[in-house]
């Protein structure tokens, strides 16, 4: 439960900032809690806890206590998944100081600018912008380079990384096709899926690219 998030989004006055503290506080015993003991605990009125209810979207305080309790945590089943890049993930980004590059073409732009984003609000030094001279051997001990690309065959994306990997950038992949450059190029190339040609029809489904987030964003908090 991010409070900061709920404030900015729903404008919580201070008592209500005070009631989603103690539920955040009390999330184990949420279900043997009634709305008569929140609102003795928090020195308020049932009536102030059933608007809150109101304002984050539930019918009433029995739904909201069932959402939040029984929302399902699937971190585990994608922490056992993406286990094996753990050690290596962590041993590349533990230096805060170095540049990031992160990049990716056509639908792989906007995941990799969200990563981008992420790494930048934990005080990393990320972008998305290339420029072949990040990768040129001066800076090989200064620079990042993660790539995103479901067949890891795209001309434009190949020679950034083969530049790269020629002057020893280390080079983190997340890949749909292991039987592409880019992975073999890769210091670690994180698998994602299955790779399927014919998913490249748009009238087919493709969860790569929601699936790189989910990658990502275990391996980053795991």
């Amino acid at each position: 439960m991010n409070i900061v998030h709920l404030s900015e989004k729903y404008e919580l006055n201070d008592l209500e900032l005070q009631i989603v503290s103690y539920m955040k506080d009390h999330m184990n015993e949420l279900k043997s809690i009634g709305i008569r003991q929140m609102a003795k605990d928090n020195y308020t009125s049932t009536s102030t806890i059933y608007k809150l209810c109101n304002k984050f979207g539930f019918e009433g305080y029995s739904d909201m206590i069932y959402h939040l309790t029984s929302t399902k945590d699937t971190s585990h089943d994608f922490h056992h998944r993406y286990h094996e890049y753990q050690s290596q993930f962590s041993q590349l980004l533990q230096d805060t100081s170095k540049r990031i590059v992160v990049f990716g073409l056509g639908f792989s732009a906007p995941i990799a600018e969200y990563m981008q984003q992420r790494l930048t609000l934990l005080n990393y030094q990320a972008m998305c912008v290339v420029h072949m001279e990040m990768f040129s051997q001066i800076f090989n001990k200064d620079t990042i380079l993660i790539v995103i690309s479901y067949s890891g065959k795209t001309p434009r994306l190949n020679e950034i990384v083969e530049t790269a990997y020629q002057n020893q950038v280390p080079i983190i992949s997340f890949i749909g096709n292991q039987d592409s450059p880019i992975f073999n190029y890769s210091s670690l190339p994180v698998l994602i899926g299955q790779y399927d040609s014919f998913s490249h029809d748009l009238n087919r489904k493709n969860t790569f690219f929601g699936e790189s987030i989910i990658a990502f964003e275990t391996l980053l908090f795991s």
